[in-house]
């Protein structure tokens, strides 16, 4: 699967991921990105009211990359939990 970002959040993409955008990515390697991206956003710090928002980027990206795989692997539901997107198994198959 490929990853459809907008243009801010492709660079951030790239330096957690330490992988180019353009790549295919299997199940494994997108499930391990998007726990990559969950621990970039569970390391940083609160930005409320800050002019960086580090936090709140990190939150857009895990639920855009979330959702971009549960779209491309039907074997995998999302689920919100206090707001944060967690992967669990689909119990319709």
């Amino acid at each position: 699967m490929n990853f459809k970002l907008p243009r801010r959040h492709r660079k951030n993409f790239e330096i957690i991921s330490n992988k180019k955008i353009d790549e295919n990515f299997n199940e494994n390697e997108s499930k391990e990105i998007f726990e990559q991206i969950k621990n970039e956003y569970q390391k940083a710090p609160n930005s409320f009211g800050s002019n960086e928002g580090r936090k709140e980027s990190y939150l857009e990206l895990l639920l855009i990359v979330s959702d971009q795989i549960a779209k491309e692997y039907k074997s995998i539901d999302v689920k919100l939990t206090q707001g944060i997107p967690e992967l669990i198994k689909s119990k319709s198959q």
